[in-house]
């Protein structure tokens, strides 16, 4: 019984000095939000991009596995019904969650002709396990093994057709865009090119590969770990969406929704574009990342962001002039009177 309470206390011990008790157990004053405006009841949407389901029905593999030289990789893959080759999507998801906590937004792409391959990160499957892992591998480690994740995944496509033939059929290698959410959108933005401190000096952690062409990053974090800071993506060359709320916040680390918007200012001009929608906060209530949340579903900035998103996907990996045209036009702004809008830069 002794060794059995030493051994609890040491791995409390080495908890404590994690960023996860750190979050539990520190509660600084609540972040007072501001009044937002609501989608417009009377609001005509026809005029949004992409907005309803797409045509083709999806098909989810829902477990596929991945031998890799960093060890077994779990992963979801959705494809289209139709027959047909489309682009391919990584997503990569938020820190604690898990690959199956974002098929709102992943069935809406593949509805319209995308395949997406989700793997599950060192830090999947909950707050507890991943406070293991940020223990047993540090939070370096972990930010170091989710970009490589996703490059194993592209390196290993073939491995995968063995297991699916149907799968295989319908991936295009030439057109891939990177995806995430949280801490998977800045795994997501390193993959085009975005960096990171190491903790102890040193060059920075790249991860940059050549095959990727766009990336979304869904509520992309500010400065963090103290290894994401503001020179973070300054070496970002590729387009990507940022997609961020008025009421994106965290009373920890993020009391101000507009760190969540850095990525969109410190990246290279002309390649940026920024979804802000009023009162969408960092989860769209419950309906992503964290489902068991107590919270009222955000329903409507949910929609705008799967067809902003979907736009800016359709412009740059189908080269769509419509999507082009529907992002820069202001349509989004006029039509919700404000409610979500679109920028560039």
């Amino acid at each position: 019984m002794k060794t059995l309470k030493r051994l609890v206390l040491s791995v409390l011990v080495l908890l404590a000095g994690s960023w996860g008790i750190y979050t539990l157990v520190f509660k600084p004053a609540p972040v007072i939000l501001a009044e937002a405006r609501s989608m417009p009841v009377e609001a005509d949407l026809s005029s949004i991009y992409g907005l309803e389901s797409g045509p083709h029905g999806v098909t989810v593999i829902p477990e596929m596995t991945l031998e890799t030289p960093d060890g077994p990789l779990t992963l979801t893959a959705f494809h289209p019904e139709t027959a047909g080759s489309f682009p391919l999507l990584l997503f990569s998801h938020g820190n604690f969650s898990d690959r199956r906590s974002y098929d709102r937004i992943i069935q809406h792409w593949v509805s319209h002709g995308y395949v997406v391959l989700a793997p599950d990160h060192l830090d999947a499957g909950g707050m507890l396990n991943g406070i293991l892992a940020m223990t047993r591998y540090g939070q370096d480690g972990v930010l170091k093994q989710r970009p490589r994740d996703l490059i194993n995944v592209l390196e290993g496509l073939d491995a995968l057709a063995a297991q699916s033939e149907q799968l295989d059929r319908r991936i295009d290698r030439s057109r891939v865009a990177a995806t995430g959410h949280s801490f998977g959108a800045f795994t997501a933005q390193m993959l085009g090119g975005a960096d990171a401190a190491e903790p102890e000096g040193g060059p920075r952690l790249r991860d940059r590969d050549a095959r990727i062409q766009a990336v979304v990053a869904i509520s992309p974090p500010g400065p963090m770990f103290d290894m994401i800071d503001e020179q973070s993506w300054k070496n970002m060359t590729i387009p990507q969406l940022v997609t961020t709320g008025t009421w994106d916040v965290e009373e920890r680390f993020f009391r101000d929704w507009r760190l969540h918007a850095m990525s969109y200012e410190r990246g290279a001009q002309g390649l940026n574009n920024l979804l802000v929608t009023e009162g969408a906060d960092h989860y769209f209530g419950n309906l992503i990342c964290r489902l068991q949340r107590e919270a009222e579903p955000q329903q409507h900035a949910l929609m705008v962001a799967n067809a902003v998103s979907l736009a800016f996907l359709d412009a740059q990996l189908k080269g769509s002039q419509q999507a082009r045209e529907f992002l820069e036009s202001g349509t989004l702004r006029a039509v919700t009177e404000g409610f979500a809008q679109v920028s560039q830069r």
